[in-house]
This record gives C-alpha cells, sequence and structure tokens, in this order.
C-alpha cells in the first residue's frame, strides 16, 4: 500500500502484544519482503502488553485507540541524534491534531498534551551500529474514541473527549504518517535545526516558566530548548541554564 508520500508497508494485527515488539521480531523479515519500501508501519486492535517509557504500562480499550509502530532504516544519521526522529513523531501528531481541529501541546521529552491532560505518547527504540543508527521504531499511542481509562498517574484523555464526537481511527493514522514521512525527509536532507525548532517552540513552558523539581529542590524555569541528544535547557528566572536528561527533572506544575 502506498501513502500519499511514498511507498509505505502497513501490517494491521487484531492483538499482539506490542506493535514495538512485534515490529523489533518481523523487522527483518518485513524489510526482505518489502526492500523498496521507506517505512513500514505495524497497527493493533489490541495490545496485551503495551509499553510507555521506562517500562510504564500503555492503557488502550480494544479498537477504540491508534496502537502503531513506525519502523524506518535512516540512512546517515548519527547516534547522537537519533532523538531527531522522536521530534519527527511529536510534531507529525501536533499536526495532524491540528488537521483534526484539536489545539494541543507538547511535553518534553515524549508526550502530546490538550488540556493539560495526556493525548498520546511515543516510545522510540533504535538499532546502532558504530555511529550510526541503523534501524528505528517509534511506537504512538494515540487516545481516539476511549471515553472511560482506569485510574492513572497521567490524566489522560482523547481525541473523542476533546473533540466531542468519535473519529475514523484509520483515517487518524493516515494523516500521522502523512506528517511523519515529511518530517522525516527532513531529517534526512540535514534540516535538524529548523525541525528542532519547531519543536522547542510547540513545547509546554517555552513561552511561560513553569515549575520544576530536581534532585536540589524546586525552580522556576522556560524551555530554552533541547540539545541533539534529547535533552532539556531549561533557562532558570536567575538566566542560568540546566540540562536534563529524562527522568532527571519532574514538571511541578502538571505533578510529574
Amino acid at each position: 500500500m502506498e501513502s500519499d508520500l511514498g511507498k509505505i508497508k502497513f501490517i494491521h494485527l487484531a492483538e499482539t502484544d506490542s506493535t514495538n515488539s512485534y515490529a523489533r521480531r518481523e523487522a527483518s523479515r518485513m524489510w526482505t519482503e518489502s526492500p523498496d519500501c521507506e517505512a513500514l508501519v505495524v497497527t493493533a486492535e489490541e495490545q496485551s502488553s503495551g509499553r510507555g517509557q521506562r517500562g510504564t504500562v500503555w492503557q488502550s480499550s480494544k479498537g477504540k485507540n491508534l496502537l502503531m509502530t513506525i519502523v524506518v532504516r535512516p540512512k546517515g544519521l548519527a547516534m547522537e541524534s537519533c532523538y531527531a526522529l522522536s521530534v519527527a513523531s511529536a510534531l507529525a501528531l501536533k499536526e495532524s491534531m491540528q488537521a483534526f481541529g484539536l489545539a494541543t501541546t507538547l511535553k518534553w521529552p515524549n508526550d502530546l498534551y490538550c488540556n493539560n491532560c495526556k493525548l498520546a505518547g511515543i516510545l522510540l527504540e533504535s538499532d546502532c551500529e558504530r555511529t550510526n543508527v541503523t534501524q528505528a521504531f517509534i511506537g504512538i499511542g494515540l487516545n481516539i474514541n476511549q471515553s472511560e481509562f482506569y485510574k492513572m498517574e497521567r490524566r489522560p484523555t482523547s481525541m473523542s473527549i476533546v473533540g466531542g464526537r468519535e473519529f475514523n481511527v484509520r483515517e487518524v493514522m493516515h494523516t500521522i504518517v502523512n506528517k511523519f514521512i515529511e518530517k522525516y525527509r527532513k531529517i534526512a536532507s540535514g534540516e535538524l535545526s529548523r525541525l528542532f525548532d519547531e519543536y522547542e517552540k510547540s513545547l509546554m513552558g517555552y513561552s511561560s516558566p513553569l515549575l520544576y523539581r530536581d534532585a536540589q529542590g524546586e525552580f522556576t524555569a522556560c524551555v530554552k530548548g533541547v540539545e541533539r541528544d534529547g535533552r532539556i535547557v531549561l533557562e532558570c528566572s536567575d538566566g542560568t541554564l540546566r540540562r536534563y536528561w529524562f527522568k532527571e527533572v519532574e514538571n511541578v506544575t502538571l505533578g510529574y
């Protein structure tokens, strides 16, 4: 099957443990069967072991949401710039939601929020050889038509809750894939600065200070930028800059 922008192979499953796990197991076979594809896309109606960052669980009712992994084989992408794939995915999600009439914001490092509630998450896994990324698995969980959620640490929402109607999951999926391919091609053509600039300006806390907490305590800061390796750069109220990896700093304003 082809998308509007390139040759993409789509595989849809009734059920799997997780789309990222399935894609990892089947990647070699899928690329052998479709060597000329620009990307492989695995979706599922239901996951028995959906995963988020650092072992968290992704909850989803059967057939209600988008459970997807995009597999790519970038050429010449340095390991230290692998985070660009997460940036491309996040921007693709944000722009897709805008296309469906929903205003969202991005929360570093990998979440999409609407009305201070989590709408989607991204899980990026990659394989490297020497100094370059050889293969990447971009897992996306997007709440589309689910209206009720089990108790979760992060307040969830869905497109249907925000938009007041149900959405076509397949249509949403194709929109995101097409947007991602646009961004992915920018990575391939070396437009990382432009991509990161767009991403940074879309981040929660970019234009207004938020309360954060690190190992030393609480402080107020704005998002100054994001390094190519994924570290966030926060500018404190006194003008000093602090850099953090994921889990080294907490957004107190949201509560996590």
